[in-house]
């Protein structure tokens, strides 16, 4: 848009009996955002006839008049839009009204187009807050209050266009007080499609564990969920997009008792603070945590243990996050948990509600059932979950906020593909962590977190929601990617699926994918090829063997294995994965340079296990097994010799994580080399040296948390070592490389192997938006599909 007067146009006779007019269709993340209440007051403030509605891809505006009238008002349609909206595309194009329009109005919504978009839930805004608190409020206390600002929106809705009637607040008609709220143009509750208040909305109560319903006012019920913490009891709380399970997080015990019942001795919890207020009481943050904590997504953050405040230290007891560095801390998300915080006056256990790996839970009845030996009284309420959505995790490494975990807030915003990839594809993800990816109109809409496939009921989620939400989008795949592993459930899924559509089918290899991924987030070109640098526990490899440290030259239509860690056999198969000890044995097995076994277990008593014939054994059948390059591997086998890590890993990733947390805040003495050697036609980074440095060290009695800071070092500086040498490899060429894979989470690898490759002149792509492991996999294969299918056409 150009030109035009700025001033508005007279609201004459001959405009009111105008038949012609201009119609405006915004297309975007402009619905569930209180774009049409502010298309109505910029329209009016103009003086401007006409009608506003929702359509399925975006937002129709219907103006009598004339074209610099229409310019102004698309240029302030653009530079004062909401804050939750997002204008991706204005068109501009004659139309007809059936009678001269008089005013201007909000239309009924109309389900025609595809592409639709809507924003996540959105945590509670300060405005909303305010009334909450404030006793002369009506809505004083009412934990369900919300306006176009804030409140629930993808885990409610159960079609498109955005409006009440295709939400789960379809089943709460407005009071009378509401209604007038709805319709008052002037009020930001109009059109706030899931707005409600205590006499009309949804309600809470209480159930205790003998099945004893507790009814009453919000005040009684909230504070008889604070005896119930106090008394260190667990408490299953109906959220935004699930369930979760709560206790006391002051209280070593009730963690104690949280961890027996959800069998997780282990596996870090979440702690809820009420506000930002009550979290710089309790740490010592950063501009970008404070961003990141109260942002309308209200994620979970990583925050360091290091900068909790010294009086404060003994409120979060080291059972939270048992030898990790961090603990991932969120701020109330919405009313009804601020309201339990603000009674509890204190920090709350706030994890997932299910049991056994499987999906949260959504619905009452299943709560109640599922949940019954893990809680000891339940706040339930009765506004449907339409879709399962997990809280999402962060963490702020390089300057930079990181998805670990996409899921509440953050699900179903697009990413937008590069130019040129056009086309409908279902990617269905890996087995761990999983979610899936479709596209369509030029974006990809990554699914909420689901889990591990390994749980039944995790994969029942996976094959519902890859139902529902192309549907709900609008989207109807054309073809299916799938990982390149044939044993992966997704993968299997996959397959049937492609068969039963009759779908092309794409099996994308598990590096490549990642890699891809993390082109997509940083809009690179699909024909500039990168390298990539790939570190992760294992993917299936296109050479039979499993991958997980990989350098591949690489774009979006295929890749070329340039290196890799050195392979070593995964002693024992899949209990390798779960066993770090047996990684520690691989490698050792292969290092020629060592003393005996019986020397070593002597020297350094932790390595008695080595004597034992059930581990000679073992090395003796090392060939049955099959070879693997990984580095998350080579961490467990690390962890293991510095004794972090457990016989038995009771999650993933934690030898890795225990490791990293002994390293933080230690500076490193010395680097060990890794041979750089040629096998074929790959490049190979061997840790042989790595070994008997660190025994050396070992038998010397040097401080353990310093030959981690080492290890740490060692890799990046190996890493950096092999991409100068590929650099200078004939035939090889580029001037980016792109960082994916769960290793990538590690803050000491991440951030001094950015530094590092800047300064060699390197352009770095790495990923935010998305998460690096397994759980944005699904986009990476997805445009490779894309990529090879265009190709192919």
């Amino acid at each position: 848009m150009s030109g035009g007067d700025e001033r508005p146009p007279k609201s004459g006779e001959a405009q009111r009996h105008a038949l012609t007019g201009i119609r405006v269709r915004v297309m975007g993340c402009v619905q569930g955002v209180g774009f049409r209440p502010f298309v109505y007051r910029l329209a009016t403030k103009l003086g401007l006839s006409g009608d506003v509605g929702n359509i399925g891809a975006g937002v129709e505006i219907r103006l009598a008049a004339d074209a610099p009238a229409v310019a102004q008002f698309c240029r302030r349609l653009e530079s004062e839009c909401p804050a939750h909206a997002r204008i991706e595309a204005i068109a501009v194009e004659p139309c007809r009204f059936g009678s001269a329009p008089c005013g201007f109005t909000v239309t009924d919504s109309q389900a025609d187009g595809q592409g639709a978009r809507f924003p996540p839930d959105l945590a509670v805004c300060p405005r909303c807050l305010a009334e909450l608190a404030d006793p002369q409020d009506r809505r004083y206390g009412y934990p369900f209050i919300n306006c176009t600002d804030c409140g629930p929106r993808y885990s409610i809705v159960r079609a498109l266009p955005w409006d009440r009637a295709n939400t789960a607040m379809a089943d709460f008609p407005l009071c009378t007080a509401c209604r007038a709220e709805y319709t008052d143009p002037a009020n930001r509750r109009f059109h706030a499609e899931p707005v409600a208040c205590a006499d009309c909305g949804p309600q809470i109560w209480l159930q205790d564990a003998d099945g004893d319903l507790l009814q009453g006012p919000t005040a009684t019920l909230l504070a008889q969920c604070r005896i119930w913490l106090a008394q260190g009891r667990v408490l299953a709380l109906k959220g935004i997009g699930g369930f979760q399970l709560a206790c006391d997080a002051g209280s070593a015990a009730a963690i104690e008792r949280l961890r027996q019942r959800k069998h997780r001795p282990a596996k870090p919890f979440a702690v809820m603070l009420r506000d930002l207020t009550q979290a710089d009481r309790v740490f010592e943050l950063n501009e970008a945590e404070r961003a990141q904590l109260s942002s309308p997504a209200a994620p979970i953050v990583l925050l360091p243990k290091a900068r909790l405040r010294q009086p404060v230290q003994g409120i979060l007891p080291e059972a939270l996050a048992p030898e990790l560095a961090s603990i991932g801390v969120m701020l109330a998300s919405s009313p009804l948990h601020w309201l339990l915080l603000n009674e509890m006056g204190a920090p709350l256990v706030m994890t997932s509600g299910n049991a056994g790996g499987e999906p949260i839970c959504t619905d009452n009845r299943q709560a109640l059932s599922a949940l019954a030996p893990l809680a000891d009284g339940f706040l339930l309420h009765n506004r449907p979950i339409e879709h399962r959505c997990d809280d999402s995790v962060q963490a702020v490494v390089a300057g930079r906020p990181r998805l670990i975990r996409r899921a509440r807030g953050c699900v179903p915003d697009p990413v937008a593909l590069p130019t040129g990839l056009n086309g409908t594809v279902l990617a269905l993800g890996a087995d761990l962590k999983n979610s899936f990816c479709v596209t369509g109109n030029g974006q990809a809409v990554l699914s909420a977190h689901i889990g591990d496939l390994n749980s039944p009921a995790c994969l029942d989620a996976l094959r519902q929601q890859v139902d529902r939400l192309p549907a709900l989008l609008g989207l109807s795949p054309r073809a299916i990617a799938v990982d390149l592993h044939p044993d992966y459930a997704s993968a299997r899924l996959g397959a049937r699926l492609a068969r039963e559509q009759g779908l092309s089918l794409f099996r994308v290899q598990h590096h490549h994918a990642h890699l891809v991924s993390c082109l997509v987030e940083n809009g690179h070109s699909p024909d500039e090829p990168v390298l990539g640098i790939v570190l992760d526990g294992l993917g299936a490899g296109d050479d039979g063997s499993l991958w997980g440290g990989e350098l591949l030259l690489a774009d979006y239509l295929g890749y070329r294995r340039l290196a890799r860690l050195r392979p070593f056999p995964l002693l024992g198969g899949d209990q390798a994965n779960r066993q770090p000890w047996r990684n520690l044995l691989a490698q050792l097995g292969q290092t020629p340079q060592l003393p005996s076994w019986s020397t070593l277990a002597t020297e350094y008593p932790p390595l008695t296990w080595l004597r034992g014939p059930d581990t000679q054994a073992l090395l003796k059948v090392a060939a049955r097994f099959p070879l693997t390059s990984s580095v998350g591997r080579l961490f467990d086998a690390v962890a293991a010799l510095l004794t972090v890590a457990p016989g038995e890993l009771t999650f993933e990733g934690e030898a890795a994580m225990k490791l990293e947390a002994l390293a933080e805040g230690v500076k490193a003495n010395a680097c060990y080399d890794f041979i750089l050697s040629h096998e074929g036609e790959c490049w190979q980074l061997d840790p042989a040296p790595l070994w008997p440095a660190l025994l050396d060290a070992l038998r010397a009695g040097e401080n353990k948390a310093v030959l981690a800071a080492n290890f740490h070092l060692s890799l990046v500086r190996g890493l950096c070592h092999m991409v100068r040498r590929l650099r200078r490899q004939q035939g090889v060429t580029f001037s980016a490389v792109a960082l994916s894979g769960g290793v990538m989470q590690n803050r000491l690898v991440l951030e001094p192997l950015i530094a590092e490759l800047e300064a060699m002149g390197l352009t770095v792509l790495s990923q935010s938006r998305v998460p690096g492991n397994d759980g944005g996999i699904a986009l990476g294969q997805a445009a490779i599909a894309l990529a090879q299918w265009q190709s192919n056409r």
